[in-house]
């Protein structure tokens, strides 16, 4: 077992000397089947480190920035986000927004796991912000490391490759 691990380990270092330190937005803005790895990067290293509102929230942001034209860069406002992103879950009403206050806590909780940085000061269109990518957010990488290490089985299922 230790051999195997072992193994594992030696292969996420190569890929990561194959891949840098972090992805840059030139390599993912293009070919489809690269960011088709960001989204499977999304779904299985920062989805599970998030509530379900930041999740909701990081979606709206990377669609909106690299998903829509590659680039990491966007500028929002809480008063939008509060209307744009989802529904609130406590309220009957016809607008039915999120409060600025969760607004507010799910941009900073989206900022203490690294998925964004605030890249600027707020103006009247909103503030700057940087979306990252799994790649480039330190909580990923080491969930994604302490995943495979704990789960060397769930790696590659239906695949038929094994580790001897």
């Amino acid at each position: 077992m230790n051999e195997r691990v072992e193994k594992i380990r030696q292969l996420l270092r190569e890929l990561e000397a194959e891949m840098g330190a972090s992805t840059r937005m030139e390599d993912i803005s293009s070919p489809s089947s690269e960011l088709a790895l960001v989204v499977q990067q999304i779904v299985d290293d920062l989805q599970p480190l998030l509530t379900p509102y930041d999740a909701a929230f990081y979606w709206f942001l990377f669609r909106h920035s690299i998903a829509k034209d590659g680039q990491p860069f966007l500028r929002v406002s809480t008063r939008h986000l509060s209307r744009a992103v989802v529904r609130s879950s406590y309220s009957q009403a016809e607008e039915n927004t999120i409060s600025l206050g969760k607004v507010q806590d799910t941009i900073r909780a989206l900022e203490d796991v690294g998925a964004i940085h605030k890249e600027g000061e707020p103006n009247r269109e909103g503030t700057l912000y940087r979306v990252m990518v799994p790649n480039e957010i330190e909580a990923c990488r080491r969930f994604r490391i302490e995943r495979i290490v704990a789960e060397p089985e769930l790696l590659f299922p239906s695949s038929g490759i094994e580790f001897n």
